[in-house]
């Protein structure tokens, strides 16, 4: 099919398309609004996206409000403080529709955002009809097209749970347009614009749509243009080059800080496809029922798809007719192999984890496909229907015998639609139906088809996504009863920071656990922050110190409730409630300081009362301080986690040994922690003696046995906090045989223990229970967690599957905090979650916190850099030393610090891992340290330059063409 680089005249092609399209979202939207809810995801929409387009929209209006002030590049409001491009960047600035948001007052932001929502998802179906346009297509066809191109499962997940992933489905379209005028000797500005908005958007769709860009670009030359004499190719080849090269200059204000950043970030060490050289048995078995499975919101690794039914059709008449259209078939080739590899999709993602969020693109040629088909809908040949007919039976098949495996209720639309959509083809072509109305029978059928798939994964039932996103009023309810009012005395200051208890906090509703990850929109700063990019340093100083609660995107979360981490990062006040997990897991001198009104349960069950309160501490170290004691990174390397943490507060360890000259060397490492003897038992037999098991080593073979930690001399250990230290986790998980042999064991013995229901085993039955279940449920991977519970707290180190994307990470350590005590306990709960061999290096670690603790954090009180300023990029003060020390703080480290000392430019350490700092000089002093974001200066230059180029020689063209 020929592409003109002249769009078509269609008459009401964009009413029909609107048209469509408010008949669809009518019904699929009016599902979350009648059950109560609203377009706002409870996750990442809750916690990132609003909040920062709240924040965003408040920055533009103070730059067009002051634009000749120096623009923000720092904000101690992301988290501990974090580069401003490095958040908005990846969000914000290059995404046009943000902008629309400056058209609503402050208090309708909500309603905003969520028109934007809707809008961003007309736009990607108004981009798909403009591509259409361009061929000779009907109006019902190109519409029949974009609908499916909207509304599958990708989308109807993307658009709502990460909004502008909907941009690069507005994107492609339109770079395939400006790639078709470049081939066509077409204007090549088109291209330059669309990769400059491609750029500036989002760095890491970008990268995807490049990639899908040069494919395109090698399979339309290789199955189309190499044939044409007229084609000139080096010609094109230039201008592919200038527009590339132009978009990566102009967008360099962005990309380069950005570049900078990301190499930086935690994100730059994950492990490619998260270690899989294939997917898990339950990827493949459900991967073909997906194609069509639109209710679903199992996302399966990104592989979504979710399309309307007359999509399988569509894939088949490509393949039928590949001589015609051999670019559609080969994508279709290519991509189902992509689909069963996780190296093609970490590739495509980036290098990452094995995420195919490429398939977006896949998106656009299936709804490219379907719209072929709709245009040749009642000019099918015979042949044609019998292969339509005998592939409907081959995938109805498979798809059933996958429903007896997996049951899923959500599989009878697809299959109900699939046979109807048949049918309608058979009785179009059967039954000699005008073109026109041949194509609105079918566009009726899919219509119907799209609405029900809409509604089903809508639909606040059988865990269906509506339960996924907020209530009516709940946004607003969380921003103001944050804390449930216990902030409303605390003057906001940039000096010290808040924080909750952990897996305690629940505020209830569709509300989830990241609902406080970010502070931005709060009065108080938070320690815990959660974005797609966050500071290397400070993932590194997390997992040094065995935090488990550490992820790339949330590399602190609340520092496992840790005394001397919460009081290192300057944590002056806590927030518990009541009737929580963790609710006795106070950090130790954090003393109640105020409480909101206890809202009593309402049949009297005190365990269910509601309260909410806060905690203060006298001992939180100061933002920015002076130390006169060091410690090497050699003999930092030979300390424990816990010894690390209680390290904190008696010296700094600073990465550069030549500026350890002249200072004092910490030694006294004794003091820092002591181990506690145990052993660890087992009441594997439960009428019997507990068995003591080896401390190194566990075989769990039973799933109901359960371990216990004995203490040794517990009373020996005063005012500590108490650490269960894992290193060297293995997990090795049982051969399925091996499984499935236990899980019969332990069901016969259940039986034979109840003489009632013991019957004759049925093995061949249990066999294909177990095999089905265990498949489903990844018993034999390397998953697992480790639970651990004491009096005061339930602690878990968990390895997470590879199908959690970009939350895994390989975990074989971690230090739990199991409470700070005044008498240590006598025993401790274990559970190991899976069947399988442990092996671990495990030792129990009191923290001693008592008198020397509280005088080390008070001498660095005393040490405190004093009259603090802060400013939009930077914070200064003054300071008075008797000798040489460092100056170190809790700031993250990022290359674009600087700092300077009574005037003069000094060199800016980095310390305890992530942390600026610089060496000090006895006497007083002025310090001031201030932030620029690396490259941004490079990048205006590139940009600035590029674009006056750009605009000459756009206009010298101009001029030319005219005189022409």
């Amino acid at each position: 099919m020929q592409f003109s680089i002249h769009s078509k005249k269609h008459k009401h092609l964009y009413l029909t398309y609107t048209l469509a399209f408010l008949c669809v979202t009518f019904f699929i939207y009016s599902t979350y609004f009648i059950t109560g809810h609203t377009l706002i995801w409870s996750a990442d929409a809750t916690v990132q996206h609003l909040p920062l387009l709240t924040s965003f929209r408040s920055q533009v209006l103070e730059f067009l409000q002051h634009p000749f002030q120096p623009l923000n590049h720092w904000s101690w409001k992301f988290g501990l403080g974090a580069d401003t491009l490095s958040i908005y960047s990846y969000y914000n600035i290059g995404d046009i529709f943000s902008y629309l948001s400056l058209l609503f007052p402050a208090s309708k932001i909500v309603i905003a955002y969520q028109l934007i929502v809707i809008l961003r998802l007309y736009c990607a179906g108004l981009a798909f009809c403009y591509f259409g346009n361009h061929f000779s297509l009907s109006t019902l066809s190109i519409v029949a097209g974009s609908l499916v191109y909207l509304f599958n499962t990708f989308l109807e997940y993307a658009h709502l749970a990460q909004p502008f992933f909907t941009t690069a489905f507005i994107l492609f379209p339109l770079i395939i347009i400006a790639l078709e005028k470049v081939f066509q000797n077409g204007s090549k500005w088109p291209l330059l614009a669309v990769f400059t908005w491609m750029l500036i958007s989002n760095f890491y769709f970008a990268y995807m749509l490049g990639i899908g860009a040069m494919v395109y670009v090698v399979l339309r030359y290789l199955f189309y243009y190499r044939k044409d004499p007229q084609f000139k190719l080096l010609k094109t080849l230039f201008t592919l080059a200038w527009a590339t090269i132009g978009s990566l200059a102009l967008s360099a204000f962005v990309l380069i800080p950005e570049i900078i950043f990301t190499l930086n970030s935690t994100r730059s060490h994950s492990a490619f496809a998260n270690g899989l050289k294939l997917y898990p048995l339950s990827y493949y078995l459900l991967l073909p029922s997906q194609l069509i499975n639109g209710g679903s919101n199992n996302l399966l690794f990104w592989s979504a798809l979710g399309f309307a039914s007359v999509v399988f059709f569509a894939i088949i008449y490509i393949f039928i007719k590949a001589k015609d259209y051999p670019l559609l078939a080969t994508i279709f080739g290519l991509s189902f192999i992509i689909l069963l590899i996780p190296a093609g999709g970490a590739f495509l993602n980036g290098m990452m984890s094995p995420s195919n969020r490429w398939t977006f693109m896949l998106c656009f040629a299936l709804a490219f496909a379907t719209a072929i088909l709709f245009e040749n809908i009642n000019h099918l040949s015979k042949t044609t229907l019998k292969i339509f007919a005998y592939s409907t039976v081959v995938y109805g098949s498979l798809v059933t015998l996958i429903y007896f495996i997996k049951n899923n209720e959500k599989l009878f639309i697809p299959i109900i639609f699939l046979l109807i959509s048949l049918s309608v083809i058979y009785l179009i072509n059967t039954k000699s139906q005008t073109t026109q109305k041949a194509r609105q029978l079918m566009l009726g059928t899919l219509l119907l088809n799209v609405i029900l798939n809409g509604v089903y994964f809508a639909a606040p039932f059988n865990n269906s996504f509506a339960n996924k996103m907020l209530m009516q009023g709940e946004y607003a309810n969380l921003q103001k009863n944050r804390y449930y009012n216990l902030d409303q005395n605390i003057k906001p200051s940039n000096e010290f920071r808040v924080s909750t208890i952990s897996k305690n906090y629940d505020l209830g509703g569709s509300l989830n656990y990241l609902a406080l990850s970010n502070s931005i929109n709060s009065p108080l700063n938070s320690i815990n922050s959660f974005y797609s990019l966050q500071n290397k340093n400070i993932g590194t100083f997390s997992q040094d110190m065995q935090n488990i609660q550490y992820l790339a995107n949330i590399p602190l979360g609340q520092v496992d409730d840790r005394t001397v981490l919460n009081n290192f990062l300057g944590v002056r006040y806590l927030f518990m409630m009541i009737n929580q997990p963790n609710a006795k897991k106070i950090p130790a001198g954090y003393h109640q300081d105020q409480a909101s009104t206890l809202i009593p349960d309402p049949y009297g069950n005190q365990k269910n009362d509601q309260q909410t309160i806060r905690y203060k501490t006298k001992y939180a170290f100061p933002l920015i301080y002076w130390q006169d004691t060091v410690i090497k990174p050699k003999d930092y390397k030979r300390l424990n986690a816990t010894q690390k943490e209680r390290l904190l507060a008696q010296a700094v360890l600073i990465s550069q040994d030549t500026s350890a000259k002249d200072l004092s060397l910490f030694k006294d490492y004794k003091t820092l922690s002591q181990n506690v003897p145990f052993k660890i038992y087992s009441n594997h037999l439960k009428d019997e003696q507990p068995i003591e098991l080896n401390t190194q080593k566990i075989i769990k073979q039973d799933p109901d046995e359960e371990y216990t930690l004995q203490l040794q001399k517990p009373q020996k250990y005063l005012d500590s906090e108490l650490h269960l230290q894992f290193n060297k986790i293995n997990y090795a998980p049982f051969t399925m045989s091996k499984l499935i042999e236990i899980q019969k064991a332990a069901k016969l013995n259940s039986q034979i223990r109840q003489p009632e229901t013991n019957l004759d085993f049925n093995h061949r039955y249990y066999d294909m229970y177990y095999l089905r279940s265990n498949i489903f449920k990844e018993l034999t991977d390397q998953s697992y967690k480790i639970t651990v519970k004491s009096s005061k707290a339930q602690e878990q180190i968990v390895q997470r599957h590879p199908s959690s994307t970009s939350f895994y990470s390989v975990v074989d350590q971690g230090t739990m905090n199991l409470g700070y005590y005044h008498k240590l306990p006598k025993k401790l709960k274990l559970d190991l979650s899976k069947l399988g061999t442990y092996h671990f290096n495990v030792k129990l670690i009191a923290e001693p916190l008592g008198k020397p603790y509280y005088q080390a954090v008070k001498k660095i009180q005393q040490h405190a850099l004093q009259n603090i300023k802060f400013s939009n990029n930077g914070v200064s003060g003054s300071i008075t030393t008797n000798k040489q020390g460092i100056l170190t703080s809790s700031i993250p480290y990022s290359s674009g610090w600087s700092a300077r000392v009574d005037g003069h430019q000094v060199p800016v350490l980095k310390t305890n891992l992530a942390f600026v700092g610089l060496k000090l000089t006895p006497g007083k002093h002025k310090i001031s340290f201030s932030y620029q974001i690396p490259g941004l200066h490079k990048g205006l230059i590139i940009s600035g330059l590029t674009l006056i180029i750009a605009l000459l020689w756009f206009g010298i063209e101009l001029i030319l063409k005219r005189k022409k």
